[in-house]
Order: structure tokens, then C-alpha cells, then sequence
């Protein structure tokens, strides 16, 4: 039997990130490409070529990895005994941690909440926005459980890509490592290897697809805890699935949601401006940290965004601003804006020419696909450039590239906001225009501006801005990850575990 439509539903998958596509879609997304009606699927459903569920179709895979991750959440949660610590115990070193360790800060109490919750449970959910102190909740949990399970307890804190892995080992002062590297997942070996720590932290859960939390839930053994953590308003994951929000839908594992913001001050407006733009209100405030520019057109974007990017570079340096867009190649894009941005910002005159970029001493640069020392995300800088290729300095490696590998290369004075997650920069510049409408939602654009830690500017159109803030990202993704989990639940109780 011919695999063609098994790969279109596969494809359909992946292009939407869902895990499943309906019935209606997969007849429209065929009627677009072949101007004609599809044929039926049922006869792939009964070779197993095709997964039915209801009016919904999917592929074995993305069905293998979603059960895998649904079996594996609630085996963690509910097939294991749970050992319970006294809240005052924990309350005694959550004061402990106060004094000796937050300069005497007490935490709000949704922040001891989520501490207590972390240290009772198999697995449980820390969700919250920018400036929530998540990070500071994540230290006292290290904290207390040292203090409760013994200095010895193996904590191993992971990150989706390498810059998030940087940001959380230099926020908690504790090792951090990639989800990638720590479960030697590789292009070729997609299986994982067994976690033998004692307790895992998933900082931007939200990053993760479906077959990255089968792989992990495939290999945390029985007795281990697992503490999710991620703001479930960024963007969803690149790959199919819905994970984070899913898990929290499903009212199947503990959750903690902070919602009150310790980086506000009275005179922020970045801060009032994310919290609109969560809640879906279109209106743009600005003041001292948050400075909107309305264009009427497109005409002088790229002079615009020249002129503001110079002026935080002044202001903060280089190496501190950054340029988001929705896209990287299609009109004013990622890829533009790097050729005019570095033209004003980078003087230098000797380096290599690769198809048409050229990469100069002191260029800011991102890796575009994950090898032995970086992974896809890193940004460095280039502190050798000549006709036998380039060196580029990252914050733990140094990395030499010869002409060839010039393609796993991108400037990145400007990228795009998916290739921002998990990056923090004083200053973001961020551009919607109406050439971006078709990409734009408010998951994006709430992921970009909280790239910002001291200002944002916001260069953008009236509809492009309306367009994004009213559309969901995620809304639209169809899986069934948060149903298998509460029917297992069910199941797990039933039989009294």
C-alpha cells in the first residue's frame, strides 16, 4: 500500500503542531494541493499505517510518543509511593533559605505553596510569567530538599537548548545542562539514556514537543521526582504536541501558577504592557521602559529599526540588544535586518564571504543546528575571521568552523522570535508589520517582548499588532494528551493506587 497518505497526515502534523489533524482538515489541506476530493483512509487505518481516534487521524509515531508521555506522567504521579514531609518542616527551611540565601526576602506565598507542593510530589507544574520569581522558587526547592532528603539528594537541572541552560545555571548558581545532552539524544539516536539522579527540573517546558517528553518519561525510573517548569503563554513547541499545556489542563498533576510580578515597579510600563498583551488587550502603553513606535506603512522600517537599534546599542552595547521579527528570509525579515545592522554596528573590513553573508571579526553569530560542543540557539561571537573560515567564542567553548560549515551559521544582531526562546537581552527591539500577519499570534509576541529584562521597543502597524495580540497559537493544536491522562487517572484509582 502506497505510504503518500500516510506522509500527508504526517506532514499535515507537523505543519500545524498538532498531534492529531480531523477529518475536515485533512479533506481541505487535499482539496488545496490536488484540486480534487481525497479518497478515503480508512483502508490505511486498517493496515495500522494510519491512527483512528474518532473523526481524528495521526501516524504511529506521534500516537507511540503521546501514549508513552501520558503512561509516563501518570506512572510518575500516581504508581509510586508518595513520602510526605510535614509543612512545617518545610515551612522551617523555606525560612532557613529566606535569610540565608534571599538577602532576607520572604517569598509570596504562592512561592511557598509551590515549594511544598514541589517537594510532596512525584511530578508537579511551576508556571508563571516574567518576573513571577520562578528561579528563586526553583533555588528554595534545591534548597529544601538538601535540607529534608540529605546534601547528598542528585539534582539535575535541564533546558532545551543551550543559552536557557546558561540562564538557569547562572540564576540558581547550580549546574545546568541541555535536555539533549543529558539524555544523549543525537539526530541518530532518538531513544535517550536512562536518568539516574534523583530529581530532574525541565526549565521551558513549554519548549517541549511530544517526542521530547516521551523520551523523558520513557527513561525517569519509578521513584524519582520530576518538576516541570515554563510559562505556558510562550510559544508552543516547534514540533507537534502541546505538552505543558496539556499536562496542566488535564488537572491530573499538581500545579502552582504565580501570578504576582516582583520586577514591576510603579513607573513600569514593559510589565504593564506584557500583562495586556497575556490577557489579550490591544492597548499600548508607553513610558520609561517600554517605547511603542506606530507606523503608518512599511516604507521606512528598516530605516526605523536602524535608528532605535543604535540607539540602545549607545545606550546598553551590542552585545546586550537584539532585533526580533517573525520571520528570517521572507521580506523584512531576520536576515535583512542582520546585512543593514551589522553595516552600521561592525566596521570591520577582513572576513569570509559565504553565499552572500559575510562573517567579520567581532559579528555576533547563532548556530543553526545542534553538533558535538553548541546546539542549535547558541550565540557567540567571532573573534577569528579569514579565507581558512571563522572562530567563534561562546560563553563555555570556542569553536572553529571551517568554509564548508559556514551554513550551521546565521548573524544575530536580529533572529527570529522562536530562535529568541530561551534568551534574555537587556533591550528588544520587536517588529510587526503587516507583511508578518500570517505568522503572527499573541504567544509570539508575548514571547518576544519578555526577551526584554530593561526595555523593549516596539516598531510595528496597527493591524499587525490587533492580529497578533487577538490570535492564540496553541488553541488550534489538536491532541489528546491531557484525555489519556485523565482516563488513566481514572484507571489508577480505580484499582486503588
Amino acid at each position: 500500500m502506497s505510504s503518500e497518505f500516510p506522509e500527508l497526515i504526517r506532514s499535515l502534523c507537523y505543519q500545524t503542531g498538532s498531534t492529531w489533524v480531523s477529518r475536515t482538515d485533512y479533506i481541505a489541506f487535499f482539496r488545496e494541493k490536488r484540486k480534487t476530493n481525497p479518497p478515503s483512509l480508512e483502508p490505511y487505518v486498517k493496515s495500522g499505517e494510519i491512527k483512528k481516534h474518532g473523526d481524528y487521524f495521526s501516524v504511529p509515531e506521534l500516537v507511540a510518543y503521546e501514549n508513552a508521555t501520558a503512561i509516563g506522567a501518570m506512572r510518575l504521579q500516581y504508581a509510586n509511593a508518595k513520602k510526605y514531609y510535614p509543612e512545617d518542616l518545610i515551612r522551617k527551611y523555606i525560612r532557613q533559605f529566606e535569610d540565608e540565601e534571599n538577602e532576607g526576602r520572604k517569598l509570596h506565598y504562592h512561592q511557598a505553596d509551590a515549594v511544598i507542593m514541589a517537594i510532596n510530589a512525584n511530578f508537579c507544574v511551576l508556571t508563571g510569567g516574567p518576573g513571577t520569581g520562578k528561579t528563586t522558587v526553583v533555588s528554595c526547592i534545591i534548597y529544601c530538599m538538601r535540607k529534608i532528603l540529605g546534601a547528598e539528594v542528585n539534582i539535575c537541572l535541564t533546558a532545551p537548548t543551550g543559552k536557557a541552560a546558561r540562564v538557569l545555571r547562572g540564576s540558581t548558581g547550580e549546574n545546568a545542562t541541555t535536555f539533549h545532552k543529558r539524555f544523549n539524544v543525537t539526530f541518530t539516536s532518538r531513544s535517550g539514556s536512562t536518568f539516574y539522579e534523583d530529581v530532574l527540573f525541565v526549565d521551558e517546558s513549554s519548549f517541549a514537543d511530544i517526542e521530547m517528553a516521551s523520551i523523558l518519561f520513557n527513561n525517569v525510573p519509578d521513584g524519582r521526582k520530576v518538576v516541570f517548569i515554563g510559562d505556558v503563554d510562550q510559544l508552543p513547541s516547534v514540533g507537534p504536541g502541546a505538552v505543558l499545556r496539556d499536562i496542566i489542563a488535564s488537572g491530573c498533576i499538581p500545579v502552582t501558577m504565580l501570578t504576582h510580578t516582583f520586577r514591576q515597579s510603579n513607573d513600569s510600563t514593559l510589565f504593564t504592557n506584557i500583562q495586556n498583551i497575556r490577557n489579550g488587550c490591544t492597548d499600548v502603553v508607553a513610558g520609561p521602559d517600554y517605547f511603542p513606535i506606530l507606523l503608518e506603512n512599511e516604507d521606512n522600517a528598516f530605516k526605523v529599526i536602524r535608528t532605535q537599534y543604535m540607539k540602545a546599542v549607545k545606550k546598553w552595547g551590542a552585545e546586550n540588544v537584539v532585533v526580533l521579527l517573525p520571520y528570517r528570509r521572507k521580506g523584512i525579515c531576520s536576515n535583512t535586518a542582520n546585512s543593514i545592522l551589522q553595516a552600521a554596528v561592525n566596521p570591520e573590513k577582513q572576513g569570509y564571504n559565504y553565499h552572500g553573508t559575510f562573517f567579520k571579526k567581532g559579528d555576533f553569530v547563532m548556530q543553526l543546528q545542534n553538533r558535538e560542543e553548541i546546539v542549535n540557539g547558541d550565540v557567540g561571537k567571532i573573534i577569528k575571521a579569514s579565507n581558512e573560515g571563522i572562530v567563534v567564542e561562546y560563553v563555555d567553548v570556542t569553536v572553529s568552523y571551517l568554509p564548508q560549515e559556514l551554513g550551521q551559521l546565521a548573524l544575530a544582531y536580529a533572529m527570529t522570535i522562536h530562535k529568541s526562546q530561551g534568551s534574555e537581552y537587556k533591550s528588544v527591539i520587536m517588529v510587526l508589520l503587516d507583511s508578518h500577519k500570517a505568522m503572527l499570534h499573541r504567544n509570539m509576541l508575548y514571547t518576544g517582548v519578555t526577551r526584554a529584562k530593561k526595555e523593549c521597543t516596539l516598531i510595528y502597524t496597527k493591524d499587525a499588532y490587533e492580529k497578533a495580540v487577538t490570535t492564540t497559537a496553541d488553541a488550534d493544536r489538536i491532541t489528546f494528551l491531557a484525555e489519556k491522562m485523565r482516563h488513566l487517572k481514572i484507571q489508577y484509582q480505580m484499582i486503588g493506587k
